[in-house]
């Protein structure tokens, strides 16, 4: 499948994702996820050759996924997933088989991760082990950094 064909097939998940959870939750608000899903659209349609492309996806998507999380936990986890999608599908990550595993990856993890905040019922604890595991890996980084600029005589 092409990456265009890719972008569409996720688009058109979201849209009926979001169009379903909306019709489902008689939420209040219900014409947020609508309006911010109509403004995701728009933009995904405005910007498709920009260079930068990337930016104003992610930026678009950040309101959806924040009005469909209010609305609903689970519908902010599949609007996170669909709009990541699109963003790896837009940087070219789901060309090659090393990033459709990472993308998997990332999803599972932030299934874990609202499996986490809704049993504890609470952010706090979830949001302290993802900032533990975020230093982690930020150390990890550090020192590998470390190790090459010091092994290959690289220096600021």
């Amino acid at each position: 499948m092409r990456q265009e064909q890719r972008d569409y097939v996720f688009l058109g998940v979201l849209a009926a994702g979001v169009i379903g959870v909306t019709a489902w939750s008689g939420s209040p608000v219900w014409y947020l996820n609508l309006n911010f899903l109509c403004l995701f659209g728009g933009i995904f349609s405005a910007v498709r050759n920009w260079h930068d492309r990337v930016f104003y996806l992610v930026c678009a998507g950040e309101p959806l996924i924040g009005a469909c999380g209010a609305t609903n936990l689970w519908a902010g986890v599949f609007v996170v997933w669909m709009v990541a999608g699109i963003v790896c599908n837009a940087m070219g990550i789901l060309e090659f088989s090393g990033g459709i595993t990472s993308f998997v990856l990332f999803c599972g993890v932030a299934a874990i991760v609202a499996a986490l905040v809704q049993v504890s019922n609470h952010v706090v604890l979830p949001l302290l082990i993802l900032a533990a595991g975020a230093g982690a890996i930020l150390a990890v980084q550090a020192i590998r950094d470390h190790q090459f600029r010091k092994q290959y005589g690289v220096h600021q």
